[in-house]
């Protein structure tokens, strides 16, 4: 053992001991060591639904490109529309897990993947309608209600007016898009 190695853990020791764990500072500072864990631990579960989303939405982006070549062009637009549909399941869970957290904190950590997704159903759209959509008809597929028994549920038809009326079920209304647009880093 050398003696800078005891010289530490005896100073460790002696610092341990003069530390009064009860003291008012250090108990702020487990308040904000739960606080940080909690904000990455939350980050993380966002990274990770973002990589699900890109991951689906490149995949009903390669499956659109088979248009051309498939001979029921009907049946690829209609699973292309199946995997959006799962895809705007799992924004839901995003717009969920921000609930009334700040957008701006946790952006990065979703953004590709709604990048991806805005791709994906803009390429369907095309595609099916030979239009480009607008801004507004992708934000209407990002307005998502959730009752109190039952998961989130995607409701592109609902307008986002209703969740002023106090008879209307909890709204997470993903303004996602208005994000990104704002926020080119």
């Amino acid at each position: 053992m050398s003696k800078r190695e005891g010289e530490g853990c005896a100073r460790k020791r002696k610092t341990e001991e003069c530390v009064n764990r009860s003291s008012s500072v250090i108990e702020a500072f487990r308040v904000f060591q739960q606080e940080l864990d909690t904000k990455h631990d939350k980050y993380e579960r966002l990274v990770k639904l973002s990589r699900d989303i890109t991951i689906e939405s490149k995949r009903t982006i390669f499956l659109l490109h088979r248009v051309t070549s498939a001979p029921n062009i009907e049946e690829v637009l209609n699973e292309a529309e199946v995997r959006l549909d799962a895809v705007r399941q799992k924004i839901s869970h995003i717009a969920e897990e921000l609930g009334e957290d700040d957008l701006y904190q946790f952006h990065k950590a979703f953004m590709s993947g709604i990048q991806e997704y805005v791709e994906a159903v803009s390429f369907h759209h095309f595609i099916k309608h030979r239009t480009l959509i607008s801004l507004e008809e992708i934000n209407a597929r990002l307005v998502f209600t959730r009752d109190e028994k039952t998961e989130a549920k995607v409701s592109p038809a609902t307008p986002p007016s209703a969740a002023a009326s106090p008879e209307a079920p909890c709204f997470f209304t993903c303004v996602l898009l208005a994000v990104m647009l704002n926020t080119h880093t």
